[in-house]
């Protein structure tokens, strides 16, 4: 398991959207304790189950790949992301930013 993996599962698993749709259970393609599969949860997103879920969930799992690699992710909206998500949500969002950019 990378630190990378980890920081990015403990992150997802902060955001209360996606502890309703059983992340830490395993529920989401790609998001594991041990291994953030990027390709396999852009899959499911854009091709999917994605379609499925909320605007806010949508937009999360976007940020959530867009922190992992930037370059091959680049379709999350921060701005989109700050007028739809809930203060819970955003929170979990600007705090796994904060982490990311920091390393730790």
């Amino acid at each position: 398991m990378s630190a990378i993996d980890e920081r990015l599962y403990q992150i997802a698993c902060s955001f209360p959207a996606l502890q309703h749709k059983g992340v830490q259970e395993g529920r989401l393609p790609g998001i594991t304790p041990t291994d953030f599969y990027d390709l396999d949860l852009s899959a499911w997103l854009y091709e999917g189950g994605g379609g499925l879920l909320s605007h806010g969930e949508f937009l999360i799992l976007e940020g959530l790949l867009n922190l992992c690699n930037p370059q091959l992710h680049d379709k999350f909206n921060l701005g989109e992301a700050l007028q739809t998500l809930d203060p819970d949500n955003m929170q979990a969002l600007l705090n796994g930013i904060v982490r990311t950019y920091n390393r730790r």
